[in-house]
Parts: C-alpha cells; sequence; structure tokens
C-alpha cells in the first residue's frame, strides 16, 4: 500500500514522478538488542565459575532451583521495560519526524510544479521558434540556426565574406591612387586606403545588418527616420569618394613639384562620375546586403531561449530528484510508524528467546563445571520444563 493511501494528508504529487527509495531510510530506532553471542558466552562462563566454586551443584540441579534465573528473569523483565519505553519514543519521534517531512515535501513538489513549468513553457517557445525563416520579417530563425550544424554557415556565408573580401583588395589600392598626395610616406598612405576601404565596406555591411534587425523587430518612427538618415549621409560620402575619384582620373596629380597619377585624355567629367558613383553605389549595396543576409537576430533569440530550456531542464530534473528523496523518505517514516507493534512484538519474542539461550548458556557451563552426568540430565530437564 502506498504511503498516499496510508496518510490522506501528505500532498498529492503530480502523476508522471515515480517515487524512489532514498540513499538513506529513515532509522528511528532507539533500542537495541544485547549481543547475544557475547553474552551467551559470559552466561556460560559464570556458569563454570559458579560450579567451580561450589555455588550449585547436583543437589540444587535436582531441585529444579537455579538462583542465577531470578537474577536473569529481572534482567529480562528491565529488557522489556526498555523496549515499552523507546517504543513510545519511537512513535512520537517518528511522527514528529512526519509532520516535518510533509512539509519538506510539499516545498520540494512545489519547487518542483513551478520548475515544471518554466521548463514546458520554455519547450513551448523552442518549439514555436524551430521554424526556419522563409522570407525576412516573418520572426524565424534561419535554417542553419535551427539545424545547429555548422557546416551548411560556412557554406553559405563564406561566398558573401569572400566577395567582401576581394572588393576590399580592390578597394585599396584604388583608394591608394586617390589619396596619394595625402601622405607623408607610403606606409601612411597605404594605411589611410586601408582605414578609408574597411570603412566603404564595413560600414553598408552593418547597415545591413540594422535594417534586417528592423526588418525582424519593427522600429518606431524615429528609428525608420535614423535609418533614412544614415542612408543619406552615406550617399553623400559616396559622392564625396567619387569626386575625389573622377579628379584622380582626371586630372593630374602634382606630389613633390611633379605631375604623376593617370590622366584621361577625351573623357568627360559627367560620365566618369556617373561610373564611378554606379560603382560606389554597387558596392555599398552588395554590403549591406550581404550584412542584411548573414544577419538574423532570431537566430540569437533561438540560442537565448535553448540555453534557457536546457537550464530549466537541468533545474527542473535536480528539483525532480529532490522531490522523489523527499517521497521516498516520507514513505520510509510511514512504513516505519505502521511496523512499531510490528517491531515491539518481533523485539519481545527476540528477549524471550535470547535470554532463554542464556539461561541454558548458564546450565551449559555448569555443567561443564560439574563433570556429572547425573547433573547433565536434571538441567535437560530443567530446560524442557522452561
Amino acid at each position: 500500500m502506498r504511503l498516499r493511501k496510508r496518510h490522506k494528508d501528505l500532498p498529492d504529487e503530480p502523476a508522471q514522478v515515480a517515487r524512489i527509495t532514498p540513499a538513506i531510510a529513515y532509522d528511528g530506532d532507539l533500542y537495541h538488542l544485547p549481543d547475544w553471542r557475547h553474552r551467551r558466552a559470559e552466561e556460560r562462563e559464570l556458569g563454570r565459575g559458579h560450579a567451580a566454586e561450589g555455588q550449585i551443584d547436583t543437589l540444587t540441579l535436582e531441585t529444579g532451583s537455579v538462583p542465577r534465573f531470578h537474577e536473569l528473569e529481572d534482567e529480562r523483565l528491565a529488557e522489556l521495560a526498555r523496549v515499552e519505553e523507546c517504543a513510545e519514543r519511537e512513535t512520537q519521534q517518528a511522527r514528529a519526524e512526519f509532520e516535518a517531512q510533509k512539509i519538506r515535501l510539499a516545498e520540494s513538489q512545489r519547487t518542483f510544479s513551478d520548475l515544471r513549468k518554466a521548463l514546458d513553457e520554455s519547450q513551448r517557445h523552442v518549439a514555436e521558434l524551430e521554424q526556419p525563416s522563409r522570407r525576412p520579417g516573418d520572426g524565424r530563425p534561419s535554417s542553419i540556426a535551427v539545424s545547429g550544424n555548422r557546416w551548411p554557415a560556412i557554406r553559405r556565408w563564406l561566398p558573401g565574406a569572400l566577395l567582401l573580401l576581394l572588393l576590399l583588395i580592390v578597394e585599396v589600392p584604388i583608394l591608394y591612387q586617390v589619396i596619394l598626395n595625402w601622405g607623408d610616406s607610403v606606409a601612411m598612405t597605404a594605411l589611410l586606403a586601408t582605414g578609408a576601404a574597411l570603412i566603404m565596406l564595413v560600414a553598408p555591411h552593418m547597415y545591413g545588418r540594422a535594417f534586417r534587425a528592423w526588418q525582424e523587430n519593427g522600429s518606431p518612427a524615429r528609428g525608420r527616420w535614423l535609418l533614412a538618415a544614415v542612408a543619406l549621409v552615406w550617399l553623400g560620402l559616396i559622392v564625396a569618394v567619387a569626386v575625389l575619384r573622377r579628379d584622380a582620373l582626371v586630372k593630374p596629380l602634382v606630389v613633390d613639384g611633379q605631375e604623376i597619377g593617370p590622366t584621361s585624355q577625351g573623357v568627360g567629367e559627367l560620365p566618369t562620375m556617373v561610373l564611378l558613383l554606379a560603382l560606389l553605389i554597387a558596392t555599398a549595396l552588395i554590403a549591406a546586403d550581404l550584412g542584411r543576409r548573414m544577419h538574423n537576430p532570431n537566430d540569437r533569440r533561438l540560442r537565448e531561449l535553448r540555453a534557457k530550456r536546457d537550464h530549466d531542464a537541468a533545474a527542473c530534473a535536480r528539483a525532480q530528484a529532490a522531490y522523489q528523496h523527499d517521497a521516498g523518505y516520507a514513505e520510509s517514516i510511514g512504513q516505519h510508524l505502521q511496523g512499531a507493534d510490528r517491531r515491539r512484538a518481533g523485539r519481545v519474542r527476540q528477549l524471550d528467546n535470547g535470554f532463554h539461550s542464556l539461561a541454558t548458556a548458564y546450565l551449559g557451563g555448569v555443567v561443564e563445571g560439574l563433570k556429572d552426568p547425573e547433573a547433565a540430565s536434571w538441567a535437560e530437564r530443567i530446560i524442557a520444563r522452561r
């Protein structure tokens, strides 16, 4: 019979949680039986000593009177009184422990229930989000984030990264030629060109990421106006860079009093300006679109939800183990309470049998000490009467 049937004041637990036997079951035994083997050896030795000293002889055995039996009977009655006292104390302590355990069990059940609800909520959110995105703004993560496989991510984003790198490699020498007369040295000019190339590519890339975040999460009107203002500012910078490149193409550069750099003959400034603007705007759009495609804020949200789900699952498992342990411990206390009468009756039987074995051992020692066959016969009759 389960504890819930025996003790109706225990809180009901979820059906899916089974009790487990605790590592340490309740042990409220206050009384421990004597060491009968050691006591029998002592009684046998005592019987030999009494026979050797003449305190008991064959004639005494013939009368059926053994003074040591009265002492053993008094000791047995004292032990029985101890059994009754300890049984009462054990029952009181077990009931108090049971009441305290019910409180601990209710607390662990509540903790487990709360963590279980949190885990179910996390699992629901993850299940809702684990659908690959079909279009920007649908609130779904990328298929790469859903699968968790890194090779598709490398295969998908590597061409874009290589394209960005190629654009950077192309932009550096072009900008180096444009700002050739700005640096005091070749190294300074190269650093300026590299920095400008990074800005020309990284800035549109980051703008594309911000634009994708706006597509997914939305933003107030102020945020949309900010994105539009940034795009206009960037267009102005592109025009400025196009003007510098046009001048580098159609006008000679003067460095240290000498004209260097390519000069274009017969090419108008307007066609050159249009071509340069087209190239710069196309480069910026490529970088921005790559940033928009590569950045999906829902991927990070999915990772965070999965991490929260795993954390909730671990906490729920610990709470379930604690709850099962408390339930099993309460079960063991209930079993201890139910077995009180049976345990007391068993102790009484063991005491009777034990003291009977002590009396038998004493008589055996007496017979060994007297070394009289007739004494052995009378001892057998005394044992039979007992």
